[in-house]
């Protein structure tokens, strides 16, 4: 029995958001979708999980079906995403280059680090922290609960358009910090090699750009 369109939470950004962008007979079907893998799908204990379920996984997962459903093949479909996702995500964009202008970011960022990582637990993501310093902040993420996900519902392409909102905010973020990733687990890689490094730092092993 369904549970009803006003007892499932809808994430208030994305959902408005994709509307313009799809038109309202596509944006109907993604929330009817939505709401068929919400009361499904099962929510885990962990706040943090159940978060991510409703701002992220279960509404790109069903945008990605309703295209796939629809007719489009996968290649387009993905970059249909990466697109939208490019827009609805655009605020935290913007939002990480105000906080980048400050000139002691990467110092603020070594010492909030971990509190930042604290919405990725355990029960989710398994990071391996390896460097903290004046001279980079590198980690390693040896698991993904996104990638996880939607391995469950045979789309775990669909992994990449996430890091790609990674690359989006952190990429040009601030021109006091240097954002350097090379594999994620969501472009086929083992792991997610996250890497800051303040300006004037050259990651090891990597030659410098420009």
């Amino acid at each position: 029995m369904s549970t009803g369109s006003k007892e499932i939470p809808m994430s208030k950004r994305f959902f408005p958001g994709l509307l313009p962008i799809v038109g309202d007979a596509t944006y109907k079907q993604v929330v009817a979708r939505y709401r068929e893998l919400f009361e499904n799908h099962g929510l885990p204990k962990h706040p943090a999980l159940r978060w991510h379920l409703i701002e992220g996984i279960l509404p790109g997962l069903a945008f990605y079906q309703v295209l796939r459903a629809n007719g489009e093949a996968q290649e387009s479909a993905l970059a249909l995403v990466d697109r939208a996702f490019e827009i609805l995500f655009s605020n935290n964009v913007a939002r990480m280059k105000k906080l980048g202008r400050l000139s002691f970011i990467y110092p603020f960022l070594r010492m909030y680090i971990r509190t930042a990582m604290r919405p990725y637990p355990p029960e989710g993501w398994k990071i391996d922290w390896l460097q903290i310093d004046k001279n980079a902040i590198r980690f390693d993420m040896k698991s993904c609960f996104y990638f996880d996900t939607f391995s469950r519902y045979r789309a775990s392409e669909l992994t990449a358009s996430f890091c790609q909102v990674d690359d989006l905010t952190y990429g040009a973020m601030s021109p006091h910090i240097r954002w350097q990733r090379l594999v994620t687990i969501g472009r086929g890689g083992t792991h997610c090699d996250f890497c800051f490094l303040p300006v004037t730092t050259q990651r090891p092993g990597q030659r410098s750009q420009g």
